[in-house]
């Protein structure tokens, strides 16, 4: 059985810790990011399958996140959660390569049928 790996870069602590019970109990190994940066030198440190990003984070926001990701060809695919939902943060998004955006507060089923279509 194959493991899929799942970063997610998440400033907020519950949200953070919740999204990593959650995921986990589903049988992905999960890593975390408290910040962009973190998550950006986790990115193209490791190998995953999927990244999970808040937009808007302290140090790096996800913008900026999605933006070095490209820079650096990285191909992982990209979900980004937000209470920030709008037309030009989506487009601008979509731009940078992100995958899909996800808006706060979401039902655990939408992040599950995202990831499952994703992968």
């Amino acid at each position: 059985m194959v493991i899929l790996k799942i970063l997610v870069i998440e400033d907020d602590h519950f949200s953070r810790e919740g999204l990593t019970k959650i995921l986990s109990s589903e049988g992905y190994e999960v890593s975390v990011a408290e910040n962009g940066e973190e998550g950006f030198e986790k990115a193209i440190s490791e190998h995953y399958d999927l990244i999970i990003t808040d937009l808007m984070m302290p140090f790096m926001d996800g913008m900026k996140l999605l933006s070095r990701l490209k820079s650096m060809e990285c191909d992982t695919p990209v979900i980004v959660i937000t209470a920030y939902s709008s037309i030009d943060n989506m487009l601008s998004v979509y731009q940078l390569g992100g995958i899909e955006v996800l808006e706060k507060p979401f039902e655990i089923h939408e992040l599950f049928n995202l990831i499952k279509r994703i992968l």
